[in-house]
């Protein structure tokens, strides 16, 4: 081999030698205006992290699925979700499983008014001669205040009737409100639920009292989107 063609070859396996030492040497590292992302680093397993501080260390631990920073059993990390309540209960109120029981009382309620107002009209039309001079006027009056009475006594019943059915719808319909709130709550693994009332939702009064009602139904004022379920729940009570 003459000694032009041996310094090709050696210039060549020089350039090879440098091409596969950068290659080795630069794996691992990112260029500027690389698109590949950098490696993620998993940290542990272990079974505790400890966390120095000034007035002590902060020992952080997994407890039964939740993330526990001391031996109290309060001293978790707990998740939090939030439902509205009132929204809620009142869909299942409207509901035809509910309303047609109240329907039911309702339309009884007015057939049995409909028969005392005609009883008090025939009564007015058959003694409508009578003034307070007539001699039968004491005995007609006493009669009208019996009908009175029994109309009275009456309108306190079915008045009772209808608020104890809406007693027991209320309890009925709260009871299948925390079932529905127990299954959504078990399936995405949250600690505690509590009941609010959206900050933007307009507000149903018409006077301080029912104003101030509203603010402290309002338990957040501040919160991420993320913690209201009320539509998992909602489509669990197949609302």
């Amino acid at each position: 081999m003459h000694r032009y063609e041996r310094l090709i070859v050696h210039s060549l396996l020089a350039v090879l030698t440098i091409a596969l030492f950068a290659e080795f040497s630069g794996r691992g590292s990112l260029a500027i205006g690389d698109d590949t992302e950098p490696a993620k680093e998993t940290l542990g397993p272990a079974d505790e992290l400890v966390l120095r501080g000034e007035s002590g260390d902060l020992i952080l631990r997994e407890d039964d699925g939740d993330l526990a920073f001391g031996e109290d059993p309060t001293a978790k990390v707990w998740s939090i979700g939030a439902v509205n309540v009132p929204k809620l209960l009142g869909l299942l109120m409207e509901s035809d499983r509910f309303g047609e029981d109240r329907k039911e009382i309702q339309v009884t309620a007015e057939e049995q008014n409909a028969t005392f107002e005609a009883q008090f009209q025939a009564f007015q039309e058959e003694h409508a001669d009578v003034t307070p001079e007539s001699p039968e006027f004491p005995e007609i009056q006493a009669r009208f205040q019996a009908m009175m009475q029994e109309y009275q006594t009456w309108q306190n019943g079915t008045m009772a009737i209808q608020q104890r059915l809406g007693a027991e719808q209320i309890e009925t319909a709260y009871r299948e409100l925390i079932e529905a709130v127990d299954i959504v709550a078990e399936k995405r693994r949250i600690d505690i639920v509590t009941r609010f009332v959206p900050t933007s939702d307009p507000f149903q009064a018409d006077t301080m009292e029912l104003a101030g009602e509203q603010v402290r139904r309002r338990l957040f004022l501040r919160y991420p989107d993320a913690i209201d379920i009320t539509e998992a729940v909602s489509a669990e009570l197949g609302l």
